[in-house]
């Protein structure tokens, strides 16, 4: 009889299998050979053909969790893909010969039409967290800048293969800015401001309005960065891309803000 802890006992979890690697995990086998990661179906041969296996058997194309999407498995460290690797890159690139110009140009259209109204809706609900100085300068023109180019971040995110150009990134953020000044100031004109005077009348319909869409145009440049990006490297888009555009929207709204505020502290009126 073997002695206890010997590799030939019938018990030994370090015992390979004799015939062949179970189907499915065993709850009553302590070998390692049991464990999910270990199952025919996921861990097989180098060629690709779990030899022995059911030949049908396919990976599900999930395009979220591609295993060919993961660092380890970059071109830099693995070489090309093999024929056929279901990759996100590939997903997209199979939307978009599926998705015609009609479709690409009904969502350009209708971002253009909801991204202001529903940054609206952003804004208002972040403007009850704070006010004051720091809500004007800081925390305001950052949620605002944000929220105008959400939508088309998320269209580049998620359904990129909706955009076809990056005139229509620009129009969507272009038009989201001047949406967005245009509710701003029906409701800073009827409801926030008691008897506005013409000259503020005019100056939020002029100055603002150019401010909105001017910098949602510079940080659609960002989102822009980020759509073109990602195409060229064969990756999933990444917002860091568009980062310092959108950084850069922020800081001349937090300024423009900053620059009214002390002047309305200094007695200038409008």
């Amino acid at each position: 009889m073997p002695e206890q802890g010997s590799l030939d006992h019938d018990d030994s979890p370090f015992r390979p299998p004799t015939n062949s690697v179970p189907q499915t995990p065993s709850t009553s086998d302590p070998s390692v050979f049991a464990e999910p990661w270990m199952q025919a179906t996921i861990h097989v041969g180098a060629s690709g053909d779990p030899a022995g296996l059911d030949q049908n058997f396919h990976p599900p194309d999930d395009e979220e969790n591609s295993v060919w999407d993961e660092p380890g498995l970059s071109r830099s460290l693995a070489g090309h893909l093999p024929e056929g690797a279901f990759t996100w890159f590939g997903h997209y690139l199979g939307k978009l010969r599926e998705t015609s110009s009609l479709t690409s140009w009904l969502t350009t259209i209708a971002v253009a039409a909801l991204a202001g109204p529903l940054a609206i809706i952003g804004t208002l609900i972040q403007g009850q967290i704070a006010s004051g100085l720091i809500m004007a300068v800081v925390i305001g023109p950052t949620a605002e800048e944000i929220m105008k180019i959400a939508l088309s971040v998320w269209i580049v995110e998620k359904r990129p293969w909706l955009f076809r150009s990056s005139a229509q990134i620009l129009v969507c953020c272009f038009a989201s800015g001047i949406a967005f000044a245009a509710v701003e100031n029906v409701v800073y004109l009827k409801f926030y401001i008691n008897d506005p005077t013409p000259g503020l009348a005019q100056w939020r319909w002029t100055v603002c309005v150019l401010l909105h869409s001017s910098c949602s145009l510079v940080a659609g440049l960002g989102v822009v960065r980020m759509w073109k990006r990602f195409q060229a490297a064969e990756r999933r888009p990444d917002i860091a891309d568009a980062a310092t555009a959108i950084a850069t929207a922020i800081v001349i709204h937090g300024t423009y803000n900053a620059a009214v505020t002390l002047m309305e502290l200094s007695g200038v009126s409008f």
